[in-house]
């Protein structure tokens, strides 16, 4: 019988060696006709998120995440038309884990709601890690 964590390591290298092995043809769609004035108001929102959810803001938190939802429903139909399944889900899962964040800031919940927003960091950065120009790093 298989050892449990030789199959979730093999599982793993097989997902990493997945997610390398695509990234060259992810980098190759232009991006050209994406919004950069949209992208430049995300990245100054997301940095204000989870602070403004520490500091238990709720006001300005649910207008960062409105700014959020829509950027991240843009990038979901974007990259949707550009054929990136990757980036699609990255942004399915950035729609849920925002809308985890107002819910949990409507309950004053605001220990799971930072936690969210940490999360909806990192999705940001692991798109851009596959799609943000080089250049533009």
């Amino acid at each position: 019988m298989n050892n449990p964590r030789k199959v979730n390591s093999r599982l793993a290298l097989l997902v990493l060696f997945a997610a390398l092995s695509s990234a060259p043809v992810a980098a190759a769609i232009d991006l050209r006709d994406y919004d950069n004035d949209l992208m430049r108001d995300l990245d100054k929102t997301i940095k204000y998120f989870e602070p403004d959810i520490t500091a238990k803001n709720a006001d300005a938190a649910k207008e960062d995440a409105e700014i959020l939802l829509n950027g991240f429903k843009y990038t979901e139909s974007y990259f949707d038309k550009k054929g990136a399944a990757d980036a699609v889900e990255i942004s399915r899962k950035g729609l849920q884990v925002v809308g985890d964040a107002v819910k949990n800031i409507e309950q004053s919940d605001f220990d799971a709601a930072a936690a969210a927003a940490r999360e909806a960091t990192e999705l940001c950065k692991s798109c851009h890690e596959i799609y943000k120009p080089r250049l533009a790093r």
